[in-house]
């Protein structure tokens, strides 16, 4: 079985008919027998269009999407909208999936022959976090985490907490997700497994230097605090436990490719994306194995 994975495909409307199209030719050219997107598809309001767009792509074969950070993004006036991720989920990705035939991984599994599909959003636990960081010798502290900037007069910002509509702390957001993972794993019983993320579990999938790199030179770069965003380092805690069935791990989120590469018993591979340049891999099911597709 081949199974085609993308990621970070941002269906902008400068660049969606771009992307699209590199999509149609994957499929006509690779001719997978089913097609998964780990996340960052568009955002909520765009969920049913954004759909259609993919069913459309690969009209009869099985389809499954997990839920990026973008995904969840109310943008406009959003003020009577929902006000967690799973209400966002509720309202627009799942009745939209639903009427496509398309799998929602934040909601369900897809189970195909021999292997079955596993996935979510995955968040932000902090876990990738620069140890210690400070700037002018001021400490960053969760606070600022929470905030989505270094300090409240600095111009960076990490965009979610102005678009994405969730009140609750990030630890606690992030626990939520591995929660529900770990309880479609368990729904996926003795299957072999093959889990799909957007931000990344582990360390090696980041595609970004380490943090000896990171901490290095005379003061940290102002983007040393986005770290903090890449993934979910708890998610690899409980894919290391469970990988007795699990054949192999998908993400994406930093537009940055990393493996496929060993972990453990599992093959993981970030896809990396960026804006208008979709990257795809194929999983050869009966070979357990990873071939990257040329640009």
């Amino acid at each position: 079985m081949k199974i085609l994975f993308t990621a970070d495909l941002h269906l902008l409307r400068a660049t969606q008919e771009r992307t699209l199209l590199k999509i149609r030719e994957w499929i006509t050219r690779y001719r997978p027998d089913a097609f998964v997107v780990a996340g960052d598809l568009s955002s909520a309001q765009q969920a049913a269009d954004t759909l259609k767009s993919l069913r459309r792509c690969f009209l009869h074969g099985p389809i499954a999407v997990c839920l990026g950070n973008h995904d969840f993004w109310m943008l406009g006036d959003s003020r009577s909208e929902p006000d967690s991720l799973s209400g966002i989920v509720d309202r627009y990705w799942l009745p939209a999936a639903a009427s496509l035939d398309i799998v929602l991984l934040d909601a369900g599994n897809l189970h195909l022959q021999g292997i079955t599909i596993v996935g979510g959003y995955g968040h932000y636990d902090l876990g990738f976090a620069v140890p210690g960081l400070a700037y002018d010798g001021i400490l960053v502290t969760e606070e600022d985490y929470a905030r989505g900037s270094p300090s409240a007069s600095s111009a960076l910002r990490w965009r979610d907490f102005q678009f994405m509509p969730c009140e609750h702390p990030l630890k606690e957001v992030a626990r939520e997700q591995v929660e529900g993972l770990r309880q479609r794993m368990a729904a996926a019983a003795d299957c072999r497994t093959l889990v799909v993320l957007h931000t990344p579990p582990f360390e090696e999938l980041l595609g970004v230097p380490p943090l000896s790199l990171a901490q290095a030179g005379s003061g940290p770069s102002a983007y040393a605090f986005f770290r903090a965003y890449l993934g979910n380092r708890s998610m690899g805690v409980l894919l290391r436990e469970a990988q007795a069935n699990l054949v192999a791990v998908v993400c994406g989120h930093t537009h940055r490719r990393a493996g496929p590469l060993n972990l453990g018993r599992t093959i993981g591979i970030n896809i990396g994306s960026d804006y208008g340049a979709p990257k795809g891999a194929l999983f050869l099911s009966d070979s357990n194995r990873f071939e990257r597709l040329l640009d």
